[in-house]
């Protein structure tokens, strides 16, 4: 197991998601780095590992777990050292932040004696904030033992125990939601508690966390589109009070997952600069009233008004990328809402030189100035204290102002302490003269009476819910279903079909070669086809429409949004 072609991915990934799981079990210091010493080191096949601790009084940083000949007998210590700050390796790696895999410790001066003498050596901090809390030590009596996957698993782990440490109230409240789900489904719970582990992974910015949560997402986010449809549903049936208040505390606990795992995307994308951008035609006037609608529709028991103004200089058209401008509207609408009681939150659009300034105003409990950068930073909120009245993970402002400054654009803030909040956000000023145009230009089907519908979905549960908001919003269909993308292919060319619902990531075929064969093929009558997946950044959806999509929909499914895109394309 100690070489990197013993530890596979697969097992890797097992490694890291069950010490993340044994991680949130751990409250203290000694808890946390006995389980890295115990559990992970031992996973991972190092022979030697000791874990130091700094102590701030001193500048030494000391010996507090290990596993090997330090620790032969359990959590004991043998002979424990100290070893002072910017000294040997340890103390290099600690002062300088940054992890150090040593071939030949012979070549190295820096190399301290402890126990018994090695020939390779890799250190890895634990580092929150800048600040060093800690050190990873392992040592091997081979030369050039330690690979980059080592060195990437080290890095890893300590990432999650420095999070661990400083984000108790965050761990409380990950492990609040995981007890919410699991009253929804089992199956759900479990991949709950690994993303909210994942959340924790997502405070370091290296790349192999963010692809980890991507993979995260999209397996989360399936079961998410049944629970949430189905609780939709649900609602819209007789049922008594506690039942309804049942399916509406599944849904809004659904939503709120659905939310965290957006935000946890997002922020992870943006560290590791991989974020991407779909610029287009985009309306200002009907992007801002659709964030209201969206933060309004979303906080229903809110009365505050919201009152849009447009500046007469502004153009009708700009270009840019509509849905990230309309994510940051919608962050601070929602926030404005959030923390206003009374009053009403104005929303200005104006020009400014070279800019376009969006002002949202709001005559809430306001925000000390001392505060102003705080709020930015992520996990970040004014009131982290347990007994805090508004919910959140504190990364919406700081996503907020990323994709401003990402978009050559700023977000700056300015308050009164119960007076009110402004936010300015601004982006360059593009403006077009020419709408957008449509992905593509196929003859829309004849409408009919009856529909003849396939399914393609290799989830039982998400299949069946799209059957069931057809049912429920009264179109009258012969519904067929697939499995995967290749009994699709098969279906499509013995029958035709007015309307077909593709899903991306399947087995045998996936709805891409999918598609693509079905619109090769010249001898069917071309159907429509709306794609439904979880696979939901703007390459995935820019994919669909070259494979041939006449529509995308994300997971989990909005049933208006369903509704209108059959009533456009039928």
């Amino acid at each position: 197991m100690g070489g990197p072609e013993g530890l596979s991915s697969e097992y890797y990934l097992k490694l890291i998601s069950t010490f993340a799981v044994d991680l949130l079990q751990r409250s203290t210091l000694d808890e946390i780095f006995w389980l890295i010493a115990d559990r992970a080191i031992a996973g991972i096949g190092f022979d030697d590992c000791v874990i130091y601790l700094i102590d701030r009084a001193t500048g030494e940083l000391t010996q507090v777990a290990a596993y090997g000949p330090k620790s032969p007998e359990g959590r004991v210590i043998v002979n424990p050292i100290t070893i002072p700050l910017g000294k040997g390796v340890v103390g290099s790696v600690a002062m300088d932040l940054k992890p150090v895999r040593i071939r030949d410790t012979r070549l190295d001066s820096r190399y301290i004696l402890d126990d018994e003498f090695r020939l390779s050596e890799l250190a890895v901090p634990i580092v929150l904030d800048g600040q060093c809390l800690g050190v990873i030590d392992s040592e091997n009596a081979n030369v050039g033992f330690y690979t980059e996957k080592h060195e990437e698993i080290l890095v890893t782990i300590a990432s999650m125990a420095a999070t661990k440490i400083s984000d108790a109230k965050r761990e409380e409240e990950l492990h609040s939601t995981v007890r919410q789900l699991k009253i929804v489904q089992n199956k759900l719970a479990t991949q709950a508690e690994e993303l909210m582990n994942a959340k924790e992974i997502a405070d370091s910015s290296n790349r192999a966390k963010s692809v980890f949560l991507a993979t995260m997402s999209h397996e989360i986010r399936t079961p998410l589109n049944a629970i949430i449809g189905l609780s939709d549903l649900m609602r819209d049936t007789p049922l008594d009070l506690e039942q309804q208040e049942f399916a509406k505390v599944i849904w809004d606990s659904s939503n709120h997952l659905l939310n965290l795992i957006t935000d946890i995307l997002d922020f992870s994308k943006i560290e590791a600069n991989e974020l991407s951008f779909a610029e287009g035609n985009l309306n200002l006037r009907q992007l801002v009233e659709t964030s209201i609608r969206v933060c309004t529709s979303a906080n229903p028991k809110n009365k505050i008004p919201v009152v849009a103004n447009f500046d007469s200089s502004i153009p009708d058209w700009i270009l840019g990328d509509e849905a990230r401008v309309l994510q940051i509207l919608v962050n601070l609408i929602g926030n404005a809402l959030k923390f206003t009681l009374e009053g009403q939150i104005t929303i200005r659009v104006t020009t400014e030189s070279e800019n376009l300034l969006f002002s949202i105003t709001d005559t809430g409990i306001g925000i000390p100035e001392t505060d102003y950068e705080k709020i930015f930073n992520p996990f970040q909120q004014i009131d982290s204290s347990l007994s805090r009245r508004y919910e959140g993970t504190g990364l919406g402002l700081s996503i907020a102002r990323k994709l401003s400054r990402l978009m050559s654009g700023d977000l700056r803030v300015s308050s009164v302490v119960g007076v009110g909040t402004e936010f300015v956000l601004s982006l360059p000023l593009r403006a077009v003269t020419h709408q957008r145009t449509k992905p593509h230009d196929r003859a829309k089907i004849k409408t009919k009476k009856r529909l003849k519908i396939l399914i393609v979905e290799d989830n039982s549960a998400n299949r069946l819910l799209v059957g069931k908001i057809l049912d429920q919003v009264g179109f009258i269909a012969e519904v067929d279903e697939a499995v995967n993308g290749l009994e699709a292919v098969k279906l499509v060319s013995k029958s035709p079909y007015d309307l077909i619902f593709m899903d991306l990531q399947m087995p045998t075929m996936d709805g891409y070669e999918a598609m693509r064969k079905i619109r090769a093929n010249g001898a069917i009558i071309q159907p429509r086809i709306i794609v439904i997946s979880a696979n939901v950044q703007p390459e995935d959806v820019s994919n669909s429409y070259s494979a041939g999509a006449d529509g995308f929909l994300p997971k989990p499914i909005d049933r208006e949004a369903m509704v209108d895109i059959i009533n456009a394309l039928s």
